[in-house]
């Protein structure tokens, strides 16, 4: 459901500038030992420490992230540290006589308590109870995850243990394995895990903080080695995939993909809750499954294999994870005051998600122009960053153009072009040279209001990803690689059964010919494969119920859309 930003925004407890996770993980001068206990300490028992840390601190909404990167460590970490931690980081002693019941699914025991410090009313507990199994009935039963596995009778059943208690800092929640119990007869890192939610959450937040830290849970069951980076992307987009209409997630658009399009995908905290869009385009792209087989690709290898993981989802689905990055990079950009209603882009919510970041220094009104990553250290890109360079195209009219860019020399680079209007857009990436870094790319400008390339540094290192560009208008193509259109066309519009939709596919690439509702899920697909050289068209059945929707063709690096009316 689209809602206003700003009102969504009032949800928000915190700004997320800087939070006590930040400052202990940015600290190089903390050994592994206390690294990791200081993490526990961020979620358990913030008094404990160094006033550095907390003073003034923002709050980390889930307290998940912490305590599984300080179980990450525990391999590291001495043995004393270790026994320090694991009594912290397992199930709470409540404040008063503890009591508890089953959730109405029985699936759930319920932990809490009516007096002390971590007091709630049974109908507080109740609801959680209910979220609950809402959670797990949508999450493991319509979406089809592994439940989580028994923990021995920890909780006095093998019973999933739900814990209500009072939490510091603003933290609404969190799911720990440390010292949980691991299935011994397990084919991958499977780990048991309980989940503690603040006493004090209002309806929203115990609706999406039950789907958020569920999700975690989930994710224990198929591998609690994997990186927290994408656990939080995907417990982030379950909220919305749960409760479309709270839309909590937008309150990570400030320091998320969208506002900080030069950090990686696999950046940390607060990055990770402000890139929920990453899993959410897999699922738009090919269907919510599509971050489920991630998940059950890190299960297939024990130990973590993340980026293994999403390479062999994309590769399923007939692309590699190179270019399904680069997807992303055009997907992010149409958002927010590029989005538009004739060319809705996977996301129909896209258009609350606020502006793309594009750098004052990145941003041109007059040709020819140059340039290069800047100055500020900030906004240096990361490995699988990127940077949007905008040419307003209001001058330039009639013919092409030409970006010459140099990245830094023997590292892997890429560049996207998208060249758009009020009703439509085109899209497309290539390679650069793998020793200079350089790449010739030219755009028409005829009937387009913008040109945006985007490099992308490929590559893990501690080198700067430092580039230069040239930009030109032209009157024909020089040199290098242009963008050419597909010329998708529809036989009819409005489109009924029969109707004909074809493309030109310039040279034999795999090629995705589908159909998309106004909401951005995938409806119909009229033909996933190689498409030789030439002239292709299909035949739409006409299956689909009347409205309007959106052909979207993906050939090779390219994306062409075409919106389009269904008639019955």
């Amino acid at each position: 459901m689209r809602t206003a930003l700003i009102t969504m925004l009032m949800l928000s407890l915190c700004v997320f500038a800087d939070t006590v996770y930040q400052r202990i993980d940015n600290d190089q001068t903390l050994t592994v030992d206390q690294k990791a206990l200081y993490l526990v300490y961020s979620v358990m028992d913030r008094s404990r420490l160094p006033i550095e840390y907390s003073a003034d601190a923002d709050c980390d909404r889930s307290g998940t992230p912490a305590l599984h990167e300080a179980a990450l460590l525990y391999s590291e970490i001495s043995q004393s540290t270790l026994e320090e931690i694991l009594p912290l980081a397992d199930r709470p002693d409540l404040s008063g006589s503890p009591e508890s019941f089953v959730s109405d699914d029985g699936n759930f025991r319920i932990h809490y308590t009516t007096t002390g410090v971590d007091a709630c009313e049974l109908a507080y507990a109740e609801a959680i109870a209910e979220n609950m199994d809402y959670s797990w009935a949508t999450e493991c039963g319509t979406m089809g995850y592994f439940t989580p596995p028994p923990d021995y009778n920890v909780g006095g059943d093998n019973l999933y243990d739900i814990y209500i208690a009072h939490l510091d800092g603003g933290t609404l929640g969190y799911t720990s394995h440390g010292g949980e119990y691991k299935p011994p007869d397990s084919t991958h890192s499977c780990s048991a895990s309980h989940i503690v939610m603040g006493n004090d959450l209002g309806p929203d937040h115990q609706k999406v903080t039950s789907a958020h830290e569920f999700q975690h849970a989930i994710q224990m069951s198929y591998d609690y080695e994997e990186p927290t980076w994408f656990m939080e992307n995907c417990a982030v987009w379950m909220e919305d995939q749960l409760y479309d209409d709270i839309n909590d997630y937008l309150n990570y658009y400030s320091v998320g993909a969208i506002r900080k399009p030069y950090m990686g995908i696999d950046s940390g905290s607060m990055y990770w809750y402000g890139a929920s869009y990453w899993p959410r385009m897999m699922g738009l792209m090919f269907g919510i499954d599509a971050v489920r087989e991630v998940w059950e690709n890190c299960a297939l290898t024990d130990g973590p294999n993340m980026w293994n993981a999403q390479e062999d989802m994309f590769d399923a689905h007939g692309i590699t994870f190179e270019n399904g990055f680069m997807l992303y990079g055009l997907w992010r950009y149409m958002v927010g005051p590029n989005w538009g209603s004739t060319f809705n882009l996977f996301d129909e919510e896209a258009d609350t998600w606020g502006a793309p970041l594009v750098l004052p220094w990145h941003n041109f009104t007059t040709l020819p122009a140059s340039g290069d990553q800047g100055s500020v250290a900030t906004y240096i890109m990361d490995d699988k960053g990127i940077a949007w360079i905008r040419v307003n195209l209001s001058s330039y009219q009639g013919g092409w153009i030409q970006m010459d860019f140099d990245g830094r020399d023997n590292f892997e680079w890429n560049l996207g072009a998208i060249v758009f209007n009020d009703s439509n857009f085109q899209f497309i990436w290539v390679d650069c040279d793998p020793t200079s870094g350089e790449k010739t790319l030219s755009v028409p400008s005829e009937g387009w209001d913008y040109a945006v390339f985007f490099p992308a540094f490929m590559t893990p290192t501690s080198f700067d990803a430092n580039y230069t560009f040239e930009i030109a208008y032209t009157a024909g193509i020089e040199e290098g690689e242009s963008l050419t259109s597909t010329d998708l066309a529809i036989g009819s519009n409005p489109m009924v059964a029969g109707s004909a939709v074809s493309f030109n596919a310039p040279s034999t690439a795999h090629a995705d010919l589908s159909v998309i509702d106004m909401t951005g899920r995938r409806v119909s697909t009229l033909f996933s494969g190689i498409a030789e050289q030439g002239l292709h068209s299909f035949e739409f059945q006409g299956e689909l119920a009347s409205g309007t929707y959106f052909v979207v063709l993906r050939h090779g690096n390219s994306v062409e859309t075409a919106r389009v009316s269904v008639l019955r």
